[in-house]
């Protein structure tokens, strides 16, 4: 029994630190988004993804799956890289700095970013990014 634990810790050890963003290229860059994400596949509760639906249409991307506000700090990808400018379109990484977020991270293959209050929900002008295929995967800045 003792033996199966040592195996399956060890197991587990190896895989959190196999590669520190399996999903997300070393060069995404990453960004901190101060007032939240959102995973448009598994929205909170009362939260209305058609007005991000829309503004995601209205910015050329089509089927939205990730939403982050106050997005302007720019952070490293991995441990082991640098920041990366993000252009505003294109692959991003996505982190939340709100309490139980910081563990996760959406990865986005791309994304659309606009500075402004383009939600009702979001009461001041912000770096508003939206995501489309978009994975939550384990931030490897807090491994």
């Amino acid at each position: 029994m003792k033996r199966t634990l040592t195996v399956v810790s060890a197991a587990l050890v190896a895989l959190a630190l196999a590669s520190p963003a399996e999903a997300a290229p070393q060069d995404t860059p990453a960004r901190m988004c101060s007032l939240g994400t959102v995973d448009l596949n598994h929205p909170p509760l009362g939260f209305s993804v058609d007005a991000v639906h829309e503004a995601a249409r209205r910015l050329g991307l089509n089927d939205p799956e990730a939403l982050g506000l106050g997005c302007e700090q720019e952070e490293r990808t991995d441990p082991y890289s640098e920041v990366q400018s993000y252009p505003n379109r294109g692959p991003v990484v996505l982190r939340s700095k709100e309490p139980g977020k910081g563990s996760t991270q959406l990865y986005c293959t791309d994304s659309v970013a606009v500075f402004g209050k383009i939600l009702e929900t979001v009461p001041v002008e912000t770096l508003v990014v939206i995501g489309t295929g978009c994975t939550v995967e384990v931030n490897p800045i807090v491994i």
